[in-house]
């Protein structure tokens, strides 16, 4: 099976195209050992001397073929069993590739023009079932990351050393951390810093718990979406005691998101307007305008890209 197929433009190694023939949740559940993986294929079109390089990697192989038309390089990641099989499919990807050249030669990082590039990619592929199984990449991802810190030398003394101090502090801090988002990046350093090391186990336990740190995130953003909608809805009719009801039960859903200084700020709005008839009207305007500025106000729940 083809697993991954990739164009990078030979001078700079942008990645012009990827196709992965996974699922999209498991494209979602190992993003980062996926990116470990195409840096590492980007590094390889480095090394190419020859116009088609094979490159072994655990239970595949990895294809490099020279495209000079476009100055780029197709890398294709195949099943080590499928290798004869795409290996005559190579000219027929070329041929698709030299049929749409202008858009490589003239790329604008706009992936929607690729989308009749895309469809005939997947058609040609489809079109061979001996290409097509339920082989994943994932399954094996503790052979393949080996395979690939192999082929990278090894790390000075002093530098794991230095790695391994910071995986220490940072597993420390991510004991005591509350805060989502903190853990989140704390977690996206671990993996960083267990590739550096070549630790196949952390970097997969790590990836794991980012993941589930991640869905979190966005379930709760959700949550918290839906009673500001409820929460400004209300307040734009001026029914008070619905506010009052969904500025609370946001306050409860911003745990472990913000400051809890900024929780309490946040309750006590919402305080004020159960006790409306005792405030003063000026003092309750400038309460009603704060209120209808969180959303602003909270960018990091609300811009974080994940």
């Amino acid at each position: 099976m083809i697993q991954s197929l990739y164009i990078f433009q030979s001078a700079s190694k942008n990645i012009l195209y990827n196709k992965n023939f996974q699922s999209d949740e498991k494209m979602e559940m190992f993003s980062s050992f996926f990116s470990a993986l195409q840096t590492f294929v980007s590094e390889l079109t480095l090394s190419r001397t020859d116009s088609l390089n094979t490159i072994e990697l655990g239970e595949y192989f990895v294809l490099i073929t020279s495209i000079p038309e476009i100055m780029s390089d197709l890398v294709i990641i195949v099943d080590k069993a499928d290798i004869k099989e795409v290996q005559k499919l190579i000219p027929k990807i070329i041929n698709i590739v030299l049929s749409h050249q202008d858009l490589f030669i003239n790329w604008d990082q706009e992936p929607e023009k690729l989308e009749m590039f895309d469809l005939k990619i997947i058609q040609l592929i489809l079109s061979n079932k001996k290409l097509i199984s339920e082989s994943s990449l994932t399954a094996n991802q503790s052979a393949i990351l080996k395979s690939i810190w192999e082929q990278k030398g090894t790390l000075s003394e002093q530098l794991r050393e230095n790695l391994l101090k910071e995986m220490e502090e940072l597993n420390e801090k991510n004991l005591t951390e509350e805060n989502y988002l903190n853990k989140y990046n704390i977690s996206m350093k671990l993996i960083d810093i267990s590739e550096k090391l070549r630790d196949d186990e952390r970097f997969i336990e790590y990836q794991t718990e980012a993941k589930s740190i991640k869905d979190e995130i966005k379930d709760r953003r959700l949550r918290l979406q839906y009673y500001l909608d409820k929460l400004k809805e209300s307040l734009e009719y001026s029914k008070y005691a619905e506010t009052y009801s969904y500025l609370y039960s946001f306050c409860m859903k911003l745990q472990n998101f913000v400051e809890p200084e900024i929780i309490e700020n946040y309750k006590t709005l919402a305080k004020t307007l159960f006790n409306r008839k005792k405030i003063p009207r000026e003092e309750f305007k400038k309460v009603l305008k704060e209120i209808s500025m969180i959303e602003e106000n909270i960018t990091q729940v609300f811009s974080l890209n994940l």
